[in-house]
């Protein structure tokens, strides 16, 4: 398995934080001032967004945004995290300049015909990810000193449950601008065994790994589907069966193995032989805008039609663009 190779940040204090985040059109005592505000007022400066959260399945989204924390968050992920988006390996797509779900699906697509795609997604991703392993990323691996790996926890991770559960377990918040980073970082390791092992078990038919924030997706050319089955359960235990502090469920319901024939989708498109398309559900939206407007659509509807209809053309024109 190759060597993971981690940031080395090297933050030994709160003014080190700020001098990191500082830059010529924010200097380093605006930085420390708004550091120090967020800390004083942090329960105050996000909230719930409901709109986007599902209770249900214990997943809380969480908004910042305009707030001094929002603003903070925005400094640490562009000035911190991102600048090592480039180290990590080829098979993490999500939340990582220039890529998206679209170069993920394109990665799948291999050198090889006749492929066949085993996908699969993390359950409450983010939820899975302590206040303790983001700070252990920081201090372990990152090789900054306790305190400030604490505060950056603090300032990254909020109570499981909706605001003001009272719930003593911290994780990553859903929704705040340095969580999908956070969770690659937190989670490389095993993401490395994950792709040792589909190199592995699928040697000589071209197997692909490709991660897109918590969604899953392998694919490999003229495999035998009882050995994608095999793998599958494979996969399930390595991810489910790791460190107790690094523990990642599947969703078994959308676990599925599908081969060419049966018509290949993921991440909401259709992988061809060799190019992508919109997958069913997009295709069927389009369709049914580009009716309404032949048949002609009442006069107050029309320009909002038009626009959605104009937005999915240029998001089908785009994958379509988007060839190894």
């Amino acid at each position: 398995m190759q060597n993971i190779r981690y940031p080395k940040i090297f933050i030994r204090s709160k003014t080190e934080l700020a001098r990191h985040i500082s830059h010529k059109g924010f200097p380093r005592g605006v930085a420390l001032s708004l550091i120090n505000d967020t800390i004083t007022h942090f329960n105050e400066y996000w909230k719930d967004n409901k709109k986007y959260s599902n209770p249900a399945k214990g997943k809380y989204v969480r908004n910042a945004k305009g707030t001094p924390l929002g603003l903070l968050l925005k400094k640490i992920n562009e000035r911190i995290l991102k600048p090592y988006d480039k180290i990590l390996p080829n098979f993490i797509f999500g939340g990582i300049s220039g890529l998206d779900h679209v170069k993920a699906a394109t990665h799948l697509l291999g050198k090889k015909r006749r492929r066949t795609l085993l996908k699969t997604d993390i359950k409450c991703f983010f939820e899975q990810i302590n206040a303790g392993r983001v700070r252990d990323f920081f201090v372990k691996k990152c090789q900054c000193t306790p305190k400030p790996s604490r505060l950056l926890s603090d300032l990254c991770c909020i109570p499981l449950g909706p605001k003001g559960s009272g719930d003593q377990v911290k994780a990553i918040a859903r929704g705040f601008s340095t969580s999908t980073r956070l969770a690659v970082w937190c989670n490389l390791y095993i993401f490395l065994r994950l792709n040792w092992l589909i190199k592995r078990r699928l040697n000589g038919h071209d197997p692909r790994l490709a991660i897109y924030i918590d969604d899953i997706g392998i694919t490999a050319s003229r495999v035998p589907k009882d050995k994608m089955e095999k793998l599958c359960k494979e996969v399930k235990e390595l991810l489910e069966t790791a460190d107790s502090n690094q523990r990642l469920p599947l969703n078994q319901e959308k676990t599925k193995i599908i081969s060419y024939q049966e018509g290949m989708e993921h991440l909401g498109l259709r992988l061809e032989k060799n190019s992508l398309s919109i997958g069913n559900t997009t295709r069927a939206k389009r369709d049914k805008l580009k009716t309404k407007l032949q048949s002609g659509a009442a006069s107050m509807e029309r320009p909002q039609i038009k626009k959605i209809y104009r937005t999915l053309k240029f998001y089908e024109r785009y994958v379509e663009s988007v060839q190894q």
